[in-house]
């Protein structure tokens, strides 16, 4: 699993606590995972986007063939945000370990 981490100019959360309760080696997350962690809701860490949903192709139907990089587990938190859902800080690495494993 791969964190990208934004600059922290505007820090509403810790985001080293959030990414220290993160599953780094567990068996369960897919290979490639990635998690987008922002300080904020400008979402720096993943180009403003609120979801990895906004990278997927319009019209892709589910069963289509996978797509390197498409196919990969990503999460992202902006701030009390992840994948755009509102999430109390305490909850969020758990949330993300949720989301990882899906």
């Amino acid at each position: 699993m791969k964190v990208v981490y934004c600059g922290g100019c505007n820090p509403h959360i810790d985001r080293s606590a959030v990414a220290a309760g993160l599953p780094l080696d567990d068996q369960d997350v897919r290979a490639g995972a990635t998690v987008h962690l922002s300080g904020c809701p400008r979402a720096c860490a993943s180009d403003h986007r609120l979801t990895g949903e906004q990278d997927a192709a319009p019209g892709a139907a589910a069963e289509a063939a996978p797509r390197p990089g498409r196919d990969q587990v990503k999460v992202v938190v902006a701030g009390e945000l992840v994948d755009g859902v509102p999430t109390p800080e305490a909850q969020l690495a758990t949330t993300i370990t949720r989301k990882l494993k899906e």
